[in-house]
């Protein structure tokens, strides 16, 4: 019976015992989560002044960009109104350039007029002139046969003669004589009272014209001189522009089939019969084993490998001492950044070159890394990493 009871104690005990372990257990566990509860209070509080501060400095941000926004509002305004200003100026000068050109043509259609004046004076003049010395001729002769005929006659006959008849009133043709005098008196009739300031007023214009020719050849010469200039300054421009173009074209062929393979066709062309200035530039690129039509017909690697050759070949003409390229890799496979990494390699004996990616095949081609963390919100840091070749070797 003492056995029965020992053991019934003893259970029980075991049961107690248990049920103390459980109790631990369940305390250790409530500890822990109250101890958790207590860290996520902790980290809500911190990520509490975290977003205010991060708050706070968004409103800042915004308040920033207000004034700026506010600051470009009336920088537009004022460059409207300059902008009202410099069309209002340029109506006027227009206005002034119409209204001269007018003046111009007008004095340009009085000069013709006066010149059509002058010619048809000129011609009544001398039309005159020549009447006059017809009849001076004629009277002339006509004085000397009558000394000679005084003469004969006072050598001959030792008369006297006194003009009061004529021999020849038969034969001579009154009429005639009558109607050239009446013309010629006509005429000089019709020339009006003489001018005396018509010289003056002659030089005047004369000079006036003389200014205005000479300012019609200097505007002529100019013109000359404008259009010779800007023909050799197109011609430098094509003959510069040709020889740059077929050393790009020569240098895209080359970097192109190092990228791909030696045997692709690629060729840059300008567009026939057109000013090579203002001339479309036709790329022709044909991979192996493809006929594309068009280049938007490759692959999206194979445009940016394209891109980079032609990228290159203009690099080419003109090197420099840095370059610096920003994700220009990002499109493209293993198989293409290994060609990618390949002539990187051979262009940086004599560029140096700084290459912004994200793919580590173009990262093991580096021999300096620099890589920017953001450990913390809003703070960038930066890692840099020196590889050397010798001691991987």
């Amino acid at each position: 019976q003492l056995e029965e009871e020992f053991n019934k104690y003893e259970e029980e005990y075991n049961s107690i015992i248990s049920k103390s372990n459980v109790l631990n257990l369940e305390l250790e566990r409530f500890l822990g989560e109250i101890k958790n509860l207590d860290n996520s209070i902790s980290q809500a509080e911190n990520n509490k002044e975290t977003i205010k501060n991060t708050i706070s400095k968004r409103e800042a941000d915004i308040k920033s960009a207000g004034d700026e926004i506010s600051t470009i509002k009336i920088t537009v305004e004022e460059k409207e109104l300059d902008y009202s200003e410099l069309e209002n100026k340029k109506d006027e000068l227009r206005k002034e350039e119409i209204e001269i050109e007018s003046d111009y043509n007008k004095l340009k259609e009085e000069i013709t007029e006066l010149e059509k004046e002058q010619r048809k004076n000129i011609n009544d003049k001398e039309t005159v002139l020549d009447s006059i010395r017809d009849a001076d001729i004629k009277l002339n002769e006509i004085k000397i046969k009558k000394e000679n005929l005084v003469e004969q006659i006072d050598e001959n006959y030792s008369i006297t003669i006194e003009q009061k008849s004529f021999d020849d009133l038969g034969s001579f043709n009154f009429v005639e004589v009558r109607e050239d005098v009446h013309n010629l008196k006509v005429k000089i009739r019709n020339l009006g009272p003489i001018n005396l300031l018509a010289y003056s007023e002659f030089e005047e214009e004369r000079s006036r014209m003389e200014f205005l020719v000479k300012q019609r050849d200097d505007l002529v010469e100019s013109e000359k001189d404008i259009v010779k200039t800007i023909d050799e300054i197109n011609n430098t421009a094509q003959a510069q522009f040709l020889e740059t173009f077929n050393s790009i074209r020569e240098n895209f062929i080359k970097v192109f089939r190092i990228l791909f393979d030696p045997g692709d066709e690629v060729n840059l062309q300008l567009e026939k019969d057109a000013d090579p200035l203002e001339a479309k530039i036709e790329i022709t690129a044909k991979p192996k084993g493809k006929r594309p039509t068009s280049i938007e017909l490759l692959s999206g690697g194979e445009k940016t490998l394209t891109a980079i050759a032609l990228l290159f070949a203009i690099y080419l003409v003109k090197p420099s001492p840095f370059c610096i390229l920003d994700e220009i890799d990002a499109p493209l496979d293993d198989a293409n950044i290994d060609r990618f990494k390949n002539i990187l390699r051979d262009f940086s004996k004599d560029t140096q070159f700084i290459v912004v990616t994200h793919n580590k095949r173009t990262m093991e081609s580096a021999k300096t890394l620099y890589g920017v963390t953001m450990q913390e919100e809003g703070i960038s840091k930066l890692v840099s990493v020196q590889f050397n070749e010798d001691l991987v070797a």
